[in-house]
C-alpha cells in the first residue's frame, strides 16, 4: 500500500511508505541482553502500525528540502527492532539500502518515532526485527 499526501499543490509532494503486511519484512531472530528478539515466522500476529497517517506526516516532514524541491525520489530500506512494548528501539535502527544517501538519514529519523502494535507470541508481546521499505516520491 503506498499512502499519498492529500494536499493539491502545483508540484504536490507524494510520498509512499510501503506499510503492508508483506511490507514489514522480519530478519532472522537474535539474542540480544534484553531477551529474544523474534522473526515473523516465530508470531502468532505481526506487529502493526499504529498510524499510517502519522508515519506519512513523519515522512513528508523529514524530506530533505533540496531533494524534494529537485524532484529526486528514492527508497530507503530501515532495519529495526519493534520492542514489546511497540516502540522502536533506537540503537537498533539500521540503514539496509539507501537510493540516496541523504534519504537514508532522514528516513532513520522516521523509523526512531514510529508505534506499533507489538508482535505477539501466544498473546504475548515480544521484540520483533523488522524490515520497513520507505518511498520518498515528489511530483
Amino acid at each position: 500500500m503506498v499512502y499519498h499526501s492529500t494536499r493539491r499543490q502545483p508540484r504536490a509532494l507524494l510520498l509512499g511508505v510501503l506499510l503492508a503486511g508483506a511490507a514489514l519484512m522480519t530478519i532472522p531472530a537474535v539474542a540480544s541482553a534484553q531477551g529474544k528478539v523474534y522473526t515473523a515466522e516465530e508470531l502468532t500476529t505481526k506487529p502493526k502500525m499504529q498510524s499510517s497517517a502519522r508515519t506519512a506526516q513523519l515522512v513528508q516532514r523529514s524530506y530533505p528540502d533540496k531533494l524534494k524541491s529537485a524532484g529526486v525520489d528514492g527508497t530507503v530500506q530501515v532495519q529495526f527492532v519493534i520492542g514489546s512494548d511497540g516502540k522502536v528501539v533506537p540503537s537498533s535502527i539500521e540503514i539496509i539500502a539507501a537510493t540516496v544517501p541523504a534519504l537514508g538519514a532522514a528516513a532513520k529519523e522516521v523509523a526512531a518515532k514510529l508505534e506499533f502494535e507489538p508482535g505477539k507470541v501466544d498473546g504475548s508481546p515480544v521484540s520483533t526485527r523488522v524490515l520497513l521499505p520507505i518511498t520518498y516520491k515528489a511530483r
